[in-house]
Formats: C-alpha cells, sequence, structure tokens
C-alpha cells in the first residue's frame, strides 16, 4: 500500500465503511467507493478499468462480485483476526498533495463510465472551504446522507471529522416517513443537513402542508445535486425560521463543489434559485463556442478552474483532454479548466443560474446519466436490432429515460431488457420505459432524429402485459397516483411499481400522496414489499378502515382531496436518486 495504489471500498453506511476509508487514505492509497446496490459485473469493471490492488467489503458482497483483478481482499466480517494482528500506530505519511485521494466513477457518452481522478490537494482544498463555510465546530453533529458512492459523501464526512465533530450515520428506516427523519434527526442532535436536492424539495413540502418543524438542533441545510425549485424557496421560508440554506454546485470533475450560495440573502420572488458563486479556491468562468468571456447576462457554458479541477479520467487521455482544456487567458501556461457542459447566465446579484445542458447528458435523482450509456448496454442484447434513448420529462418523481427499440424477435418484452439492463446498469440509470418501434426515426441526413421520437405517454410500450382495471375505489386512486408520480398515462392492479420506473425517492413520493389523498400513512418499506397496485391497494384499504372505522371510502371525499393538491405543489416534488438515497 502506498501512493497512486487504489483500494476498491464496497460496504454498506456503516463505522466499518468510514474505518475502510481512513484506513486506505492513512496507509498513502486512494480509495474507489462502490455502492453494493451495484450490479456485481459493473463493480467488478470498475475495479479492473481502475487497475484497483486491493478490495475491502463482506462475505456476501464478495460473492456477488465475479472477476475483478484486485490481488487482495479484506473482508472486514471474515478476517477480523487478521486485522486485529496488524499495529495501532500511524503509519508513516507517505502521500502528497498531488497523489491521488479517491477515485469515483460517472456515466460515460461512450458506453463505459469514466473514473475520476480526484488529488489530495484538490479534497483538502474544499475541505478547508467546507469547515469555514460551514462554521463547523466539535460540538456539531453532521448527517452522513449521500451513498458512498456519490462525491457528496466526502463533504459529509472529511470536513466533519477534521473539524472535530461526530459524524451521524443515516440508517435506512429513516427515509420511511418524513417525520419519522425529523425525529430520528433530533433525536441523534444533527446540526448540520446535507441533502439532495429532490429531498428537501419533499421535506420543505411536509413542513408545509403538515406544521412539522425541523430539529432545534439544526443549524444548517446544506442542498444539491440539482436545480432547487423557487417555489419551494418561499414555502421554506414560511416554514423555517433560523436555519441557513446553502445551494451548492459542482460536477464530480471540479471536487465535490464549485459554486456555493447563501439563500438566506436571495430575495423573494426569483425566477430562477442561484446555484452561486466558486467556493474558495475556485474560478468560474463563462464562455462562448470560442472560448471567449460572454458579456453580461447572456448565457454560455460554465467552465471550472482553480484548486479543485480534478486530475482527469483514469486510463481516458483522450476524454481527459476533450474535457480538461488549457486555460486560454494570458499568464497561465499550465493552468487547465474543466468543461461542465452546463449553460449559466449571470443572474440577481452576480450569482450564476443554471440554464441547461450543450449536449444529451440528464440529472437522475442527482446523478449524471449519459443516455449513450444505456443505449450501448441495451445494443449488446440479441434480441435489440436497433436502439435509442432519451430523457423525458414528467411526472412528480421528474426527469426520467425512455428506451426505444427496433426488436430483433417479435417476443422480446421489456421485463426481458429490464433483467438485461439490471445486471449491468445501477438503478438510477434503468429506463422508465420501453417503447417498439419499427424503425428509429432519421433525419434529411441519416442520423437519429430524437426529436421525432414519440412520447412515452402516447407510444405504447415493449411487450405490454395485459391490462387489469381498478374495481375499488381505493385501487382506482392508487393507480392514479402511480400514473402522477411516475409519469405514465395508463397502470393497472398488476402493475409493479419499480418495474415502471420507480424508485426509492419517487416511493417516499407516491406515500406522501397516498397520505395526502386516501389519509393513510405507510411507511416506505411497504412499496418495496408490495409494488403492485393490487397488493398495496389491499394494505392502504386495512389500515383506512383502521384509521376510519370503515372499510370503504367516500368517493367524493377522495376527489375532493385530489381537487386540494394543485398541479404545482406536485410537480417535480422529487427530481432525481440519489443514489446516494437509492436503496433499491
Amino acid at each position: 500500500m502506498g501512493p497512486e495504489v487504489v483500494v476498491g471500498v464496497c460496504l454498506e453506511r456503516s463505522p466499518a465503511s468510514i474505518i475502510a476509508l481512513l484506513g486506505v487514505l492513512k496507509a498513502g492509497g486512494a480509495y474507489l467507493p462502490l455502492d453494493p446496490v451495484y450490479p456485481g459485473e459493473r463493480i467488478a469493471f470498475m475495479l479492473t478499468d481502475c487497475g484497483a490492488e486491493a478490495l475491502v467489503t463482506t462475505r456476501a458482497q464478495r460473492e456477488q462480485i465475479p472477476g475483478h483483478g484486485a490481488r487482495v481482499v479484506l473482508r472486514m466480517d471474515g478476517d477480523e483476526h487478521e486485522i486485529a494482528s496488524q499495529p495501532d500506530g500511524n503509519p508513516p505519511r507517505t502521500a502528497r498533495l498531488a497523489n491521488l485521494a479517491y477515485v469515483i466513477y460517472t456515466s460515460g457518452s461512450t458506453g463505459t463510465p469514466k473514473g475520476v481522478m480526484v488529488p489530495h490537494a484538490s479534497l483538502a482544498s474544499y475541505v478547508r472551504h467546507a469547515v469555514r463555510g460551514f462554521g463547523l465546530e466539535p460540538a456539531d453533529r453532521v448527517l452522513q446522507f449521500a451513498s458512498l458512492g456519490f462525491d457528496t459523501s466526502a463533504e459529509e464526512i472529511f470536513p466533519c471529522l477534521a473539524s472535530g465533530a461526530a459524524l451521524v450515520l443515516r440508517t435506512d428506516e429513516m427515509l420511511d416517513t418524513v417525520p419519522g427523519f425529523l425525529d430520528a434527526c433530533g433525536r441523534a442532535g444533527v446540526s448540520v443537513l446535507d441533502l439532495p436536492t429532490a429531498y428537501w424539495h419533499e421535506l420543505v413540502t411536509s413542513l408545509a402542508r403538515r406544521g412539522l418543524a425541523l430539529p432545534q438542533s439544526v443549524r444548517l441545510v446544506v442542498i444539491g445535486g440539482e436545480r432547487a425549485l423557487p417555489e419551494r424557496l418561499v414555502a421554506w421560508r414560511q416554514a423555517v425560521a433560523g436555519v441557513r440554506l446553502l445551494n451548492t454546485y459542482g460536477p464530480t470533475e471540479a471536487t465535490i463543489v464549485a459554486l456555493d450560495c447563501d439563500l438566506g440573502a436571495v430575495p423573494d420572488g426569483v425566477a430562477e434559485v442561484p446555484i452561486g458563486m466558486p467556493v474558495t479556491g475556485a474560478e468560474a468562468l463563462v464562455l462562448d463556442h470560442e472560448l471567449r468571456p460572454v458579456s453580461g447576462a447572456d448565457a454560455g457554458e460554465l467552465f471550472i478552474g482553480g484548486a479543485g479541477v480534478a486530475r482527469g479520467y483514469r486510463g481516458r487521455p483522450d476524454l481527459t483532454a476533450e474535457r480538461f482544456v488549457p486555460d486560454p487567458r494570458p499568464g497561465r501556461p499550465r493552468a487547465r479548466l474543466y468543461r461542465t457542459g452546463d449553460l449559466v447566465r449571470r443572474g440577481w446579484g452576480g450569482d450564476l443560474e443554471f440554464v441547461g445542458r450543450v449536449d444529451d447528458q440528464v440529472k437522475l435523482r442527482g446523478y449524471r446519466v449519459e443516455p449513450g450509456e444505456v443505449e450501448t448496454a441495451l445494443s449488446a442484447h440479441p434480441g435489440v436490432r436497433a436502439v435509442a434513448v432519451r430523457p423525458w420529462s414528467g411526472g412528480s418523481a421528474g426527469a426520467r429515460l425512455a428506451a426505444y427499440v427496433v426488436p430483433a424477435r417479435p417476443d422480446l418484452t421489456s421485463a426481458e431488457l429490464r433483467a438485461f439492463l439490471g445486471a449491468r446498469l445501477p438503478p438510477y440509470m434503468l429506463p422508465a420505459s420501453y417503447i417498439a418501434l419499427e424503425r428509429l426515426p432519421l433525419t434529411p441526413g441519416g442520423k437519429l432524429d430524437r426529436a421525432a421520437l414519440p412520447s412515452p405517454d402516447t407510444a405504447g410500450s415493449l411487450g405490454e402485459s395485459t391490462y387489469v382495471a381498478p374495481r375499488t375505489h381505493v385501487e382506482e386512486v392508487l393507480a392514479g397516483l402511480y400514473q402522477e408520480v411516475l409519469g405514465i398515462p395508463r397502470v393497472g392492479l398488476d402493475d409493479d411499481f419499480f418495474e415502471l420506473g420507480g424508485h426509492s425517492l419517487a416511493g417516499v413520493q407516491l406515500l406522501f400522496q397516498v397520505r395526502e389523498v386516501l389519509g393513510v400513512e405507510l411507511p416506505l418499506r411497504t412499496v418495496f414489499q408490495l409494488p403492485k397496485v393490487a397488493d398495496l391497494a389491499t394494505v392502504v384499504a386495512r389500515r383506512a378502515h383502521e384509521v376510519r372505522g370503515s372499510s370503504s371510502l367516500d368517493a367524493q371525499e377522495v376527489l375532493d382531496r385530489l381537487d386540494d393538491l394543485s398541479a404545482d405543489e406536485i410537480d417535480t416534488l422529487l427530481d432525481s436518486l440519489s443514489a446516494e438515497v437509492e436503496v433499491r
């Protein structure tokens, strides 16, 4: 073990996972976080692609990972005696600022994920900023919310420990209900919450509509990962006082966060919630296609420079040269900029505002997803003659992917493709819809015409199962809520929430609406245990009987409650995953 040696860490969120990260870093190596929910084939690819020499995991997880090339495998639950026999003193400090601290993989447009190499200098620069910017002190208690495979976890872990504060590890059960989450944070005395924006949206809605309150211990909430909705900021201010709210922005290639904005200073009525100005040590340039500064409030591509710029992509010099470009400003011969692909403009007070993308990349549950990687994976299926993948907006769970398939055989089904991709891609990259086409639409020049691909709401699903219509009021309302949350036109009794593209945050949104419309509160695990409409409806009806003393619900009451939910209140309530919250 030593500088530039990469060690994979494939562990659930636990004290052991934090110990493993610190152990790798203290030994001089670089850690590669691997989410255990990822398919074993993808984990093996990342281990092999980055040349990991060791793997820290558990016995059960090791069995799920095929050949990976790591020379050493340490099982935290099977090699206790070997671990206990090691020296308990600090090892010699061998890593330097230029050496790697970690490698994190993101989606790749060429069909394979790419490993972003972040050196100690970049991580240390942001940790220093976060300790000061968050005002962290030994008395603080910081919630570790994100998956280790998401670089926000480094924002939660290292500034907290560097300041002597306590790190509180989130459990999956904390996400069952918003009241349960708030109660658990209060009992743990959490003072700093670092949340995916999608979950913050849900939290704000619950605070505003249900009369809930943040624990008195909370003094700072940090959000990031996707666009924050202006109406949620208004609702936050109406429901919460005396808690600082910080909006952050940053690609993995710029080391966690490059811009932030204290939203307490933003006036009411802004059309777009700003992503802010550069953090300490970072630079932000808004340039046109010829790398010249844009004028005034014109939109341009965001380029990031400074201490946070990563080394590049592991084993991908071509892609590194494409995305990490020389600084065009005079007098900076060795400086580099990372071109984000994000369009921004100057807004209120000079803060930057997100406008859109210059390419096809999309954010799903806080994760960057290249549709091209999903297309490549689907093309490997022998039953697929041609395929295109594109994002669509719709449903209160936010953006989703649709796969357009030209089948090579007539009996190809969505379920078959879903299972095929599920063994190769992480859950957040799986399409929500599979649409059969006789041929892909082409432009006059012979290229794929993505704009001509039909909406999933109007196109027929590939191998669509027999539709079974709801029979009772509860089944009818529940099917409608599935449609609303997932943004799909029709749901039957036998349809599975997750096979239709649902995920854990969408499940949180579904249960929120079940409570609002049907007056029944259920834990999140119920959706995982009973994902079909018919099964979940049985539980909802039984719980309604227990609560109201009646096994039936008045249809007019249901309609009245539906009328109370405006489109704005449920639209994009949760805009992705957050993997880091992903549990399926």
